[in-house]
């Protein structure tokens, strides 16, 4: 088994260094390499069809947020196709979604079953069971992404050395789930607290990233006692909101007091990688450093619309562009608005380097609305729900995040009309950051909120797109596995 890495750094304290064929005969000598393989496995999570760019397109084209349209195109096929709900399981980016998180998932197991090999004189104890937490929380992670996107998919839990046996069936939706919870109730024992980190960890999987990812998975499961469990053990860990929301996005201020988890990416680094974003999102009318952007995720007039007035969100978020501003815009755009999150406009985000802009996973904001979410659904009069929410929303106007405002939400709504309107704060607190698709999919609202977007694609949602088709690729060359419903 050769484990090439391409190995990832931030403006943070995991120093990386490249490393190239790894395999076991020759490598796990020392906590060194454990780490560099490690590194290798939270590197597959910054493949351009994951977290640097195409996960987003899934996340929120096909969407209320974003559409292909009124003058914005794009030349890309699968872009169109999953923004107007043509996509199937020929699509290319259906199958590199799959295959992608499929390297995460075999790059976790080489680091588990080859860390879990080292002698105590090689690697301490101690040390070990945490390597091997990190990766069972990526593994968990990789695993979380496909059971929400395919269903229930193969459980492959040892690393793939060999061309032989690769056929194997898919496990069902329960048995992920298990797998998952199991990998990080395993992690959340053996990671470190983020008050507690290893010289040089910071950026890296922590007690609290796998605490936060179990509340969000069992909010996904609807198991509302176990995410009000587990917020509140997060809420005990010495994470704060920053008072100003637009701090999250503050290159200068990554992996801070609100950050859970996020992908590390830094700029103009030779062998590190940078994150695309910067290109995506920039309009294509925009120069920056010599460069013009791509556009994607073209922002609906129906999230623009979505703040209320004095949300500072909303210029953080997204930005409606002008032709007096940009003469050379085309006048084709009815409503050019673009994602203004995960822009670098440093002289040093050039094209070939990208930009220093981390993409958050987990926020502590998500665990005030996850746990807002999970006491409504189990007492829709419950005081402490209503408080979360408000944190939340005071924070997005700017005022004291502690005193009773104006624009909080009043008790006494009933259990669906609150579900609607955390759905709608997440929609402004998280907008972009891959979670509106996921939000609207375990909530079954998927085609509801298309139809109040655009009639003609709301009546292309069927029931078969709350999950994506099994690749026909991998259909052809593992007999085992059987096609989604509907596909």
């Amino acid at each position: 088994m050769i484990l090439s890495s391409v190995m990832l750094s931030a403006c943070t304290d995991m120093d990386l260094v490249p490393e190239s064929n790894l395999s076991p005969e020759n490598f796990f000598k020392s906590e060194e390499d454990a780490n560099a393989a490690l590194y290798g496995t939270y590197a597959a999570f910054m493949d351009n069809d994951i977290y640097n760019q195409f996960w987003e397109v899934l996340q929120s084209q096909g969407t209320d947020d974003s559409e292909w349209g009124g003058g914005r195109t794009t030349n890309n096929l699968d872009k169109n196709a999953l923004d107007k709900f043509e996509f199937d399981g020929n699509t290319n980016l259906v199958y590199s979604v799959w295959t992608k998180h499929y390297v995460g998932v075999n790059r976790s197991n080489f680091s588990i079953e080859n860390i879990a090999n080292m002698s105590s004189d090689q690697i301490k104890d101690d040390v070990k069971k945490r390597l091997i937490g990190e990766a069972k929380y990526l593994r968990a992670f990789a695993y979380f992404n496909l059971v929400r996107v395919y269903g229930g998919v193969p459980l492959v839990l040892k690393q793939t050395t060999k061309l032989e046996g690769l056929e194997v069936s898919r496990n069902t939706v329960d048995e992920c789930y298990e797998q998952i919870i199991s990998d990080l109730q395993e992690a959340k024992s053996v990671l470190p607290s983020v008050g507690q980190l290893p010289k040089g960890y910071l950026g890296r999987a922590t007690k609290g990233a796998a605490t936060a990812l179990l509340a969000k998975v069992y909010l996904t499961r609807g198991d509302y006692q176990n995410v009000v469990k587990e917020t509140a053990e997060v809420m005990q860990m010495g994470y704060k909101l920053y008072d100003n929301y637009a701090d999250n996005f503050d290159v200068e201020k990554e992996n801070g007091q609100e950050s859970i988890y996020e992908i590390q990416y830094k700029r103009n680094t030779p062998g590190v990688m940078g994150s695309n974003f910067n290109g995506f999102y920039r309009p294509p009318f925009v120069n920056i450093n010599g460069w013009v952007g791509y556009g994607d995720d073209p922002v609906t007039r129906n999230h623009y619309e979505c703040y209320e007035a004095g949300d500072l969100r909303r210029d953080v978020n997204v930005r409606l562009y002008t032709k007096e501003e940009y003469p050379n815009m085309s006048s084709n755009y009815e409503f050019p608005c673009y994602v203004n999150k995960f822009l670098d406009p440093s002289p040093l985000a050039i094209r070939s380097q990208g930009g220093e802009n981390n993409y958050p996973i987990l926020r502590y904001s998500d665990v005030y609305l996850m746990r807002a979410e999970a006491l409504n659904a189990l007492n829709p009069s419950d005081a402490e729900a209503y408080n979360c929410l408000n944190t939340v929303r005071r924070r997005a106007f700017g005022l004291n995040m502690n005193e009773a405002s104006d624009i909080d939400i009043k008790a006494g709504l009933s259990k669906e009309d609150f579900l609607d309107v955390i759905l709608l704060e997440r929609r402004k607190e998280f907008a972009f950051e891959g979670q509106r698709r996921f939000d609207l999919l375990r909530t079954h609202k998927l085609k509801e909120a298309m139809m109040a977007q655009n009639p003609t694609i709301g009546a292309m949602v069927e029931e078969k797109h709350y999950l994506l088709p099994i690749p026909v690729t991998e259909l052809d060359a593992n007999k085992l596995l059987e096609q989604n419903p509907g596909w």
